[in-house]
């Protein structure tokens, strides 16, 4: 909860490694500067991060976690993509993610594996598309953030993965999400916020809130987090599960969800 912000801020990353998630849905525009600032504003709260990127294929040239798991890397590489933030562990991480998966639910071995492969780093945050992010969130009981561009597309968008997360007993933080100027104006972000509600309420029978997040690069390209993205980043926090034997299996909490309807108090 936004009131817990503060004593948020003051705590020190954990000794275990935490698992968090961020849906993908194949909007690189909105997405990739939030994964970076989100990412920023979880490290100047103190912790060190790693990205396993769903979206992205492991390969010879490009190692990740499928490389992890069969030893031939290890998490304290250098793992700095162009693309990402200076500071910043990415493995592509889709192959290995699937590899993971198998037909059952995810074990505690399971889990608790990639906390040993990972940990060096107090936050691993999850960045793939809602079947995968569902797949994780249920058993580990994580409440993911859903982004959604306060565009028809991206409504259309967010609406097929909450459907997708409600399935699996999922609750998401939904936020629509601005990071360009001009992107869309003050009235057409808050009709996109209220549409994407109603289809929730209408289709899913879900109340959900959802957030107004500007995350606008500044001019210099850094990943700077805006004070709207460090509150989210506080909400990714909120939701995140210890990779632990004793955290599995849990029911995915509402109070990351913000559903109206369901809110229940988690402690970690």
């Amino acid at each position: 909860m936004l009131d817990q912000g503060a004593g948020l801020r003051m705590q020190t990353p954990q000794a275990a490694t935490r698992l968090a998630a961020l849906v993908a849905q194949g909007d690189a525009d909105t997405e990739l500067p939030l994964l970076w600032q989100l990412c920023a504003a979880l490290q100047a709260l103190g912790y060190q991060v790693a990205v396993l990127d769903g979206t992205s294929a492991e390969h010879l040239h490009s190692p990740g976690l499928l490389q992890l798991l069969d030893g031939s890397i290890g998490a304290d590489d250098d793992f700095d993509p162009a693309s990402a933030p200076c500071g910043l562990s990415v493995f592509p991480a889709a192959l290995g993610l699937r590899a993971m998966a198998g037909e059952h639910n995810l074990r505690a071995e399971d889990a608790l594996r990639l906390a040993r492969l990972l940990r060096p780093h107090d936050i691993v945050l999850l960045y793939a598309p809602a079947e995968v992010v569902a797949h994780w969130a249920a058993d580990c009981a994580i409440a993911p953030v859903l982004p959604a561009a306060p565009l028809q597309s991206g409504v259309l968008a967010a609406y097929r993965s909450l459907r997708t997360l409600h399935a699996a007993g999922i609750a998401p933080t939904v936020a629509s999400v601005v990071t360009r100027t001009g992107m869309a104006t003050a009235a057409s972000a808050q009709a996109a916020r209220e549409n994407l509600a109603r289809c929730a309420e209408a289709w899913l029978g879900l109340q959900i809130e959802v957030l107004r997040v500007r995350a606008v690069p500044p001019e210099n390209g850094l990943p700077a987090a805006s004070g709207d993205v460090h509150r989210l980043a506080l909400r990714l926090i909120e939701g995140a599960a210890t990779l632990a034997a004793h955290a599995l299996p849990f029911p995915a909490p509402a109070t990351g969800a913000h559903y109206a309807a369901e809110r229940i108090v988690r402690s970690h």
